[in-house]
């Protein structure tokens, strides 16, 4: 069967939509702020990370054959079904999907509650994310239809609502752009795009995209991969210009706006903008970018278990236990969820940005094992390392050898301590390679 261009159209929607949950909501606006008159630079180190990895991730996920676990396989087996697992349960039920349920709570509905106690909140919590969960199973259980009811039903929605926003912050600004905080605008902005976690999800999305792909009845691989790329420059494009949009209303609320809270600043942002109405608005705007996000992970895993246990789980088995563990955890609150999520992710991440980066060089050092192995080996142990390091401190044990070789590591400062070795090692394996060879 023909895959044609609208269908690619749909589907990059549908990858859009996935993408775009609440970190892509409340940091672009935040970023203006505090970047002021160097928004724009700003802005763009916030697109190369925030949006060039994620298109990457799909890149190399769609040419290594559809999924992460393919590509990591590559390093080894046993560690490619440890860390896709550990990806997927990241990017899953353990952290990522009951924080979509649980942001949505407290953008959309928790702001209606008047004067809640804390009987009331947690009462409402519960009957929203039992909502939430039961519209995203819905969706999911229908596996066939995932594309076509994401992309043609909920995308646009997402897309009118924040258009709206968006429109009316750009035709009529807040304020004027007031004078920005960062010395180091690119940098920064880089950083805050690399905290939205979209590159993890990109290379997890790549399994429910590449399964709504062959579906359609396209079985060549190659054209697998090229539909998938296609999808991925609607998704990145579409990503690009909602945070221009987002980052300039921000950087105009530089003068009225003096908070620093995301969430608020999107709150503020929207009754500003539309009066009252537009905590609805921004309300609405929440809940279908979380909730396409959360369909995407709860299918991504289905397909993954389902896969990993040989069908003895079923993707409907998988995705019902992978709901019920989203909702029950949902239930902690955001802030919980929060202060777990972050350090957990930021481990992964680096592992995933090196087989990502790998991946793509994969025709130039000709696929040799030790080149994806040596410089996985180096990422690894450097995370392995500083989180031996964040543990011991919390049981007040004294690795301060460990920090002391860490602040050794050029950039470790900014948080990317991995990327000079991991380079140098990439170019070392293609060295000893190349001499094996010759």
């Amino acid at each position: 069967m023909k895959f044609s261009n609208k269908d690619v159209l749909i589907t990059g929607l549908a990858l859009l939509a996935m993408f775009f949950g609440a970190g892509n909501l409340i940091f672009p606006p935040m970023l203006g702020l505090q970047s002021g008159e160097y928004f724009f630079w700003a802005l763009l180190g916030f697109i190369v990370s925030g949006v060039g990895l994620p298109f990457l991730g799909v890149t190399a996920v769609a040419k290594a054959g559809g999924d992460l676990e393919l590509l990591a396989n590559r390093v080894n087996p046993a560690f490619s079904k440890i860390i896709t697992t550990i990806a997927v349960l990241c990017i899953g039920p353990l952290l990522a999907i009951p924080r979509t349920a649980a942001t949505t709570y407290e953008v959309a509905i928790a702001p209606l509650l008047q004067s809640p106690n804390a009987g009331t909140v947690k009462l409402a919590l519960l009957f929203t994310t039992i909502v939430y969960f039961t519209i995203t199973l819905f969706f999911v259980l229908r596996p066939s239809d995932i594309l076509v009811s994401v992309g043609k039903i909920l995308t646009p929605l997402l897309l009118i609502f924040l258009g709206i926003i968006i429109f009316k912050g750009v035709t009529n600004p807040l304020g004027s752009i007031g004078e920005g905080s960062y010395t180091n605008p690119f940098s920064k902005g880089f950083l805050n795009g690399y905290n939205t976690m979209d590159a993890i999800a990109s290379v997890i999305f790549g399994m429910i995209i590449v399964k709504g792909i062959k579906e359609k009845g396209v079985t060549n691989s190659s054209d697998i991969a090229k539909i998938t790329i296609m999808a991925g420059m609607i998704a990145a494009g579409g990503l690009a210009f909602i945070y221009l949009g987002l980052a300039y209303i921000g950087a105009t609320a530089g003068t009225i706006f003096t908070g620093d809270n995301p969430g608020e600043m999107l709150s503020f942002i929207s009754e500003a903008l539309l009066g009252t109405p537009g905590k609805i608005v921004i309300g609405i705007v929440m809940a279908l970018a979380c909730l396409t996000t959360a369909i995407g992970l709860v299918a991504s895993c289905g397909e993954y278990f389902s896969r990993l246990t040989n069908n003895r789980l079923s993707y409907n088995t998988v995705a019902i236990i992978t709901t019920l563990i989203s909702l029950l955890l949902a239930n902690m609150g955001l802030a919980k969820i929060l202060l777990v999520s972050v350090p957990l992710l930021e481990s992964v991440y680096p592992i995933i940005i090196v087989l990502i980066m790998l991946a793509l060089f994969h025709n130039f050092f000709k696929g040799k094992r030790e080149v994806y192995v040596y410089p996985v080996g180096v990422t690894i142990t450097i995370v392995l390392a500083d989180i031996i390091y964040s543990i011991g401190t919390s049981l007040g044990i004294n690795f301060g050898f460990i920090k002391q070789l860490l602040n050794y590591l050029p950039l470790y400062q900014l948080g990317l301590g991995w990327f000079i070795p991991a380079i140098l090692s990439a170019i070392l394996a293609v060295l000893i390679s190349t001499q094996k060879t010759s």
